[in-house]
């Protein structure tokens, strides 16, 4: 008798823990969560971080309407001051890395102020959301500062080494002009065009997403090595969508249709420190010849 009592004692607890662990707490906004795993993380989200995690959203039947569980990538948001409570912001900040937890939310604050979009016409008004959270990272204020500072630095020496390239490509432009006796136009970014045969019976130049028709040579500014060429058959292109490099785009609308040039055209409106096919070294000013049917 005494066996069979414990046996139904071990039994009532051990439902009233599966019950308990199966309970959604509630925060003072309201906001209803359950830790489903609590890791050894130590370090919360903070003002100023950065959070990465992976996340499911499921409807009020528990089918999956948004998952990001099979992304190469888990998504990522940086930890702002928080807006409206209850909330899934307001969730993740109970959270450390490892941790998973799911939230019971209002599908239309979670749209409309979490995502910034309309409730999906398929969830019904004021209907409740399940989002569950896996933690990934969480990075402090002090790292994500430190990672700026580092972007920053490289971004300024970077922009650095350009301006110095922008220099040096225009007086390379600037001493070819001189040495051939020649004048040019230049464009809003630097490149020149110098018109070789005019056409003086319209006032109308090619405008930017005008199709055009063109035969060219080109190369390399800096000593004349041969590139790239038409031949006998005409390039089409569409001026202005970034179907060319930007030199041309910009270059062909200082052209008229009839018309022949020569362009040169600064690296930074070219290949920049790409270069290209193993012909154009990076960094290096280009010369075209060009002819607009």
């Amino acid at each position: 008798m005494l066996k069979k009592s414990l046996s139904l004692l071990a039994g009532a607890l051990m439902l009233a823990s599966v019950t308990s662990c199966n309970k959604y707490k509630k925060t003072e906004s309201g906001l209803e969560y359950k830790i489903v795993k609590d890791s050894t993380g130590e370090d919360y989200p903070e003002l100023g971080g950065f959070i990465a995690f992976w996340f499911e959203v499921r409807n009020d039947k528990d089918s999956i309407i948004d998952s990001q569980f099979g992304d190469v990538r888990p998504a990522a948001a940086p930890i702002m001051e928080i807006k409206h409570k209850p909330s899934i912001e307001e969730g993740l900040m109970l959270l450390t890395e490892g941790d998973s937890a799911e939230f019971l939310l209002n599908a239309d604050s979670l749209y409309i102020n979490s995502y910034g979009a309309q409730r999906p016409s398929f969830l019904k008004e004021g209907s409740t959301v399940k989002m569950i959270i896996k933690v990934v990272k969480v990075y402090s204020k002090h790292f994500v500062d430190s990672a700026r500072a580092v972007q920053a630095q490289q971004m300024a020496e970077f922009e650095a080494m350009q301006a110095e390239v922008y220099k040096k490509d225009s007086i390379i432009i600037q001493e070819y002009l001189k040495k051939h006796k020649l004048k040019g136009e230049s464009t809003i970014g630097g490149a020149y065009v110098v018109k070789l045969k005019k056409n003086t019976s319209t006032d109308l130049f090619i405008s930017s997403g005008e199709a055009v028709e063109t035969k060219y040579l080109g190369k390399l500014l800096t000593d004349g090595t041969e590139f790239d060429k038409s031949g006998d058959e005409y390039f089409k292109f569409t001026v202005g969508v970034q179907q060319v490099i930007p030199g041309w785009d910009q270059a062909f609308q200082k052209l008229k249709h009839g018309e022949k040039a020569l362009i040169l055209v600064p690296s930074r409106l070219a290949y920049g420190d790409r270069g290209a096919g193993g012909k154009i070294p990076p960094n290096t000013p280009l010369l075209f010849e060009v002819e607009v049917k």
